[in-house]
This record gives C-alpha cells, structure tokens and sequence, in this order.
C-alpha cells in the first residue's frame, strides 16, 4: 500500500516539474513552441536556422528535436532527419537522427509503461492501439522489428503500444536500434543536399515497405537469428 502510493507521488512529482519546467523556463518554452512549429509546418530553412542558431549545441539540439517530436502526435519526424543530414552530412545526419530517435522510442516505451494505457490514450487514438495489441502479443520483439522497417507505420504508435506490453525495455530497444536503421541511412543520404525529389522519396519508402513485409514473412527465421527468445508477451 505505501509503495503504491510513493509510486503515484512521484509519478504526479514528474508530471508536474515538466509543466512548471515549460511554464516557468523561457528557455524550454520556446524551444519546445518553436522547435514544434518549425516540424510541423516542414519548414526546413527555418529548422536549419534554429538548428544552428545554438551553435555548438546543434548536435545536441538537433538529437534533443528529434526526441521532442516523437511526443507529440502528427509530428513528422522525417523532415528533421532530412535537415539533420543538410547540416551534418549523411553520415553524422544519420547518426544524430538515430540516437535522438532511439532515445524518443524509449521515453515514449517508458510513459506507456510507467503511467498506463489511460495516458497514451489520450495521446494516440484506441483503435490504433488495438490494432497493434494482437500484432505485439503474437510476435513480441519481431513485431518491433518489422514496424521500425517499415515508415509507413507510425513510429508513436509502436513506441507507445510495446511499453504497453510485455516486452523488455532492452528487447525494445534492440529490436527499435536494428529495425530503424535502414530508412534513418536512406533518408539521410536522401536529405543530405535537401533533394526536393519525390520520386526518390517515393522509391526508398516503397522498398522499404517491401522489406518490411519479407521480414514478416521470413520472421520465424529472423526470430532465430537476431533475437534467439520468441516468448516476450
């Protein structure tokens, strides 16, 4: 009973140091209302500039954009990987746009989790997550895997879903690092001279779907390979 009630104050203490940190911080609020903004209106010149405008910081700001916008709904995170790899190159681009998005998965893992499904239903609609529920509980870490490959499966409603599960926190992780890695490296050499070209985007995204959809049907043998334990649910 004591522990359950020193669990429930500390999730509420959390919860509240963060909306006194945007309320009361200038320097968060408006990181966090510009930073938004600039993703959700794609404007890469502008998200470039703010990048940049913290000077030796825009690594870390730019990793710290890309855990911000996996929060938040209807926020893509493909037009901040395409302006990590203008600035940075491809191959920093990649890696920055990984790790913030490695670190974002596993925050929203780690809400789900913490706090409940109450909580992600207010961010990510139920029948989203209903529709993943089934997916997760009969192929546990694959399913990870193979939705991470995928870009066309939103990348929140995975995060969100599998903290909701079973599945371990280094299994997530690992099936999250692995499964996105590909389309962070193609998009990135896509973005790295800002390439306005939609049929490329088009072709990378298409082939990306095919091997997601051969990872699932060679899943089985993926299983044996790379994640050796298949009882995660």
């Amino acid at each position: 009973m004591t522990s359950g009630i020193i669990t429930y104050l500390l999730r509420l203490t959390v919860l509240v140091l963060i909306v006194l940190a945007y309320q009361k911080l200038p320097c968060v609020n408006i990181f966090v209302d510009q930073g938004i903004s600039y993703l959700k209106s794609r404007d890469f010149a502008g998200l470039r500039f703010f990048i940049l405008s913290y000077g030796v910081w825009a690594p870390i700001t730019s990793i710290l954009l890309m855990v911000l916008q996996s929060l938040f709904p209807l926020v893509p995170g493909l037009a901040i990987t395409i302006t990590i790899a203008w600035i940075f190159g491809w191959q920093w681009g990649a890696f920055y746009s990984w790790l913030g998005a490695l670190l974002g998965a596993t925050l929203d893992f780690g809400l789900a989790r913490w706090y409940g499904r109450p909580l992600v239903e207010k961010i990510i609609r139920p029948q989203h997550l209903d529709l993943f529920d089934a997916f997760f509980l009969k192929h546990g870490i694959i399913a990870v895997f193979i939705t991470r490959l995928t870009p066309v499966v939103p990348f929140k409603v995975v995060s969100y879903g599998a903290g909701l599960t079973k599945i371990s926190l280094g299994q997530f992780i690992f099936g999250t690092g692995l499964g996105q890695s590909p389309a962070i490296i193609l998009y990135s050499i896509l973005g790295q001279n800002l390439v306005e070209n939609l049929l490329a985007t088009v072709l990378i995204t298409v082939l990306l779907i095919i091997a997601g959809l051969t990872a699932y049907y060679y899943r089985e043998a993926l299983e044996r390979l790379f994640f050796f334990n298949k009882d995660t649910s």
